[in-house]
């Protein structure tokens, strides 16, 4: 059977959700309507007519309906008309604003990152800047939510935002022009010796099976002999996107996953003979933040023996939700199946629900992939001194403060940070910023955190001057499940 036989999606919303598009589909023909669902109906009625108060038929009908929803399972549910264009963005490839990566710390937004080649990097703003005003509008110190943050600034490409950035103590305004921003499923994309790839895939979106080949492309003239596929923190998306990675690395007529459902007969998607990959060796990382589409592509490897998984249990999603329009504008998207790896396990953790199937199915509670190589997170840094500045936001100030007065040469080169930014120099400089603070260091505990600190403040520096490719070339050389691979080949190859 075809792969191409439909066309289910995952989409990441607090996590992965797979979905199927429908069609042409109404509320259902008045005779086909079971009785007992009359019920529902005659209860809104009443309510509408007799409460006490005046109530909106419209918003009780979408409290009814989230509500019923969100009971089945933990991963159908509703969308009202004014949250789907947001909710479907990430993976379309793209979105019109400014461009900017933004988080709030103590009430104050924080330009995190001025994405490449969009409106805010042109206009001048740049990583570190605090956002004050949009269009006049305050944003700092007045209890801003996310959602009213990006609604100031995202708006209809070629129209125009006026921002209000504070920058070393200076109130500074920059016109942006909204654009088309394209947000890239590849985070980083280099080699890690001169053998081996590393690729972060950050999602699976509309375009990131062309963006993955495009990112290794270069690399493939070195004659790599293996690559790294880091999956950690990928809650999934376009399932199609994850079976033509997969099969770039299978030969042909191999299951990748297959989906079935009581009203949906088994899908199976299946490899083909345009394989390009199969002669490096596959490394895969997942963690409990990778889901879904991310499980898909690591648990087919894992099946099919490709790949060596490493790293920790992943989140455990499988179910595909059906997404479906309605006349209002609104949409519901509602579990339809569960997909499974090639020799059928499904990985969905056990959730509670109406179904009466629930108890019969044979799935593992935890659910996820569970790696072939277990790998923890290396926590021995983490003191209650590190959890207080990341908490305090004191991290983030401190890296900016210092590149701001440091590290502004127009000409400034990665090669040339990295000699010129060590392990040393930034904590000396992180010490004499918490000194400018009155903040007491506990040394025993600043003993035990310098090293995980030097990496995040060097890697955090490097991804304010440069891009996120530079922050995961410093992050990987300590990191456990990275540095455990490179060990594990070299170890090969004797």
């Amino acid at each position: 059977m075809s792969r191409k036989a439909i066309v289910p999606l995952l989409l990441a919303v607090s996590m992965a959700m797979g979905l199927v598009l429908g069609f042409g589909l109404s509320g259902g023909e008045e005779s086909n309507r079971r009785p007992e669902w009359e019920k529902i109906n005659q209860i809104l009625q009443y309510v509408e007519q007799d409460y006490v108060d005046t109530i909106s038929r419209a918003k009780l009908e979408d409290e009814a309906i989230s509500y019923l929803l969100q009971r089945l399972d933990p991963h159908s549910f509703y969308i009202k008309e004014d949250k789907l264009g947001s909710i479907n963005e990430s993976l379309n490839g793209g979105f019109d604003g400014i461009g900017i990566q933004f988080n709030f710390q103590t009430d104050t937004v924080y330009v995190i990152k001025a994405i490449p080649g969009g409106p805010a990097e042109a206009a001048g703003l740049k990583a570190g800047d605090r956002l004050l005003k949009a269009n006049g509008e305050v944003i700092a110190g007045v209890g801003k939510s996310n959602e009213d943050v990006m609604a100031l600034l995202k708006g209809e490409s070629g129209t125009e935002v006026s921002v209000t950035v504070l920058r070393n103590g200076a109130e500074m305004s920059f016109d942006v022009v909204r654009g088309t921003i394209a947000l890239s499923s590849v985070d980083a994309a280099y080699m890690l010796n001169d053998t081996t790839i590393y690729l972060k895939l950050d999602r699976f979106a509309k375009n990131t099976f062309d963006e993955f080949n495009e990112a290794i492309a270069p690399f493939l003239t070195q004659n790599p002999t293996s690559i790294v596929l880091d999956l950690r923190g990928n809650g999934g998306g376009f399932l199609d996107a994850a079976v033509s990675i997969a099969d770039e690395f299978l030969k042909a007529d191999l299951v990748i996953t297959y989906t079935e459902g009581k009203s949906r007969p088994r899908t199976e998607y299946m490899s083909t003979s345009t394989v390009s990959l199969e002669n490096l060796d596959l490394s895969i990382i997942v963690d409990g933040y990778s889901a879904s589409a991310s499980e898909i592509l690591a648990g087919a490897m894992q099946d099919h023996g490709r790949a060596v998984v490493y790293g920790k249990r992943s989140y455990g999603k499988g179910l595909v939700q059906e997404q479906n329009e309605w006349a209002d504008g609104s949409a519901t998207r509602l579990t339809v199946a569960r997909y499974y790896t090639p020799l059928g396990r499904s990985i969905q953790r056990s959730y509670d629900g109406f179904s009466e199937d629930l108890d019969s199915l044979e799935t593992e509670k935890r659910g996820g992939i569970v790696p072939d190589i277990e790998v923890d997170r290396d926590t021995a840094g983490i003191t209650w001194l590190y959890a207080e500045l990341v908490h305090r936001g004191w991290i983030n100030e401190f890296v900016y403060e210092f590149r701001d007065a440091h590290l502004l040469e127009d000409e400034l080169t990665f090669q040339g940070f990295e000699a010129e930014v060590s392990d040393s120099s930034i904590l000396v400089g992180m010490r004499e910023f918490l000194g400018a603070k009155a903040f007491a260091i506990n040394e025993s505990e600043w003993s035990r955190s310098q090293a995980k600190m030097s990496v995040r403040l060097r890697a955090l520096l490097a991804r304010s001057l440069f891009t996120d490719l530079e922050y995961y070339m410093i992050t990987n050389r300590a990191d456990p499940a990275v540095q455990r691979i490179i060990e594990a080949k070299k170890n090969r190859d004797v």
